[in-house]
């Protein structure tokens, strides 16, 4: 009976209101294709010009992987997270439904936005001040504030293992859930994109396609904030991923790649998505965990190392995702990216097949 019960509230809480309002709350197909056009053109248009600019006062970084490690721009998830926006908050004037309806929704978009900022503006602190490993990787706690706020109410979620009610815990229960387990997890996903990134449109295209997987699941359980978020953030990454894949012209930075990964929280939390996003991120999760190893050995990943001979990678340690695989086989960079991408691709489908065809 236990387990019945506990299966008839995971089922609630994810399609909650969502049987008696199926289609009415699906936005415009207009109104959804001009806020990815919205961002798409944005980003196509304005990184040029930032592109142009980082070189001339010297926003750079060196792309260590090719010869003689040419000046790349550096901080391009700027231009990203502001294309993305734009598109985002081209949705607030239009109505959903009710007043009552576009009132939730428009404050899930503003809290959306707030939570993407915060964690996007301590990358781009990261990326002027190069803080210490310690100070990244906790600092984007603070961005999880707005979306604690929106999650007011609905203290549970969604994992591989069933459903996790903190309300059932008591005030106890509560205090972790919003204090502790919602910042958590903006901060994990932003450094486990931040960690996973290094490689010409690496952590772009993963972002690529975990949005992509994503985008199905929210549009086939009708979760309006869920495809709202991502509409305009798949027309502003697909445009970023055209001047970051191989060779790359710009580099996202810790603003870019803190962005990405908040992204991806948000729509989990608010699109009760939890349980999808846990297994998309396995590889991100596997490639951390080797990192923090090597911290606690003293043996991390060196930030740069030299070219082999014959054009592969290097992998001086195997304390990362990368260097395991290139222990397995050498690869160069072209190849590598498109390896990783695999994994990520097949543990999106893992994802997304999780809730069902």
């Amino acid at each position: 009976m236990e387990t019945l019960k506990l299966k008839e509230t995971d089922d609630n809480l994810f399609k909650s209101n969502d049987t008696n309002m199926e289609g009415q709350l699906m936005i415009d197909t207009w109104i959804s294709l001009a806020s990815f056009l919205i961002s798409l053109l944005a980003c196509l248009l304005l990184l040029p010009s930032y592109i142009r600019k980082a070189k001339q006062v010297g926003i750079t970084g060196s792309d260590i992987h090719k010869p003689g490690s040419p000046p790349i721009a550096e901080s391009g998830g700027v231009i990203l997270i502001l294309a993305f926006l734009l598109g985002l908050f081209f949705f607030i004037p239009f109505p959903k439904v009710d007043e009552q309806i576009n009132n939730v929704i428009n404050k899930e978009i503003i809290g959306t936005a707030a939570t993407i900022l915060l964690a996007s503006f301590i990358g781009f602190v990261d990326d002027i001040y190069e803080t210490r490993w310690r100070i990244k990787v906790l600092s984007p706690l603070l961005g999880g504030g707005p979306l604690a706020v929106m999650r007011l109410g609905r203290p549970a979620m969604l994992t591989p293992f069933g459903l996790l009610d903190f309300a059932a815990l008591g005030l106890i229960g509560l205090f972790f859930y919003y204090a502790i387990v919602l910042p958590f997890v903006v901060t994990a996903s932003a450094n486990a994109v931040n960690m996973f990134a290094g490689l010409n449109g690496l952590e772009a295209g993963s972002s690529v396609l975990m949005t992509l997987a994503l985008l199905y699941l929210t549009l086939r359980w009708n979760k309006p904030i869920g495809y709202i978020v991502l509409i305009p953030f798949l027309g502003a990454i697909l445009a970023f991923l055209f001047f970051n894949k191989y060779p790359s012209r710009v580099f996202p930075g810790d603003v870019g790649t803190f962005g990405m990964g908040t992204v991806i929280a948000c729509v989990a939390i608010l699109a009760d998505l939890e349980r999808a996003a846990f297994i998309m991120f396995i590889p991100h999760t596997v490639n951390a965990v080797l990192f923090f190893i090597g911290k606690l050995k003293r043996e991390p990943p060196p930030r740069e190392a030299e070219m082999n001979p014959d054009g592969t990678l290097p992998a001086p340690s195997i304390w990362s995702l990368r260097s395991v695989l290139l222990r397995l086989h050498p690869m160069k960079e072209k190849t590598l990216v498109f390896t990783m991408l695999l994994l990520v691709a097949a543990f999106s489908a893992v994802g997304m097949l999780s809730y069902g065809l």
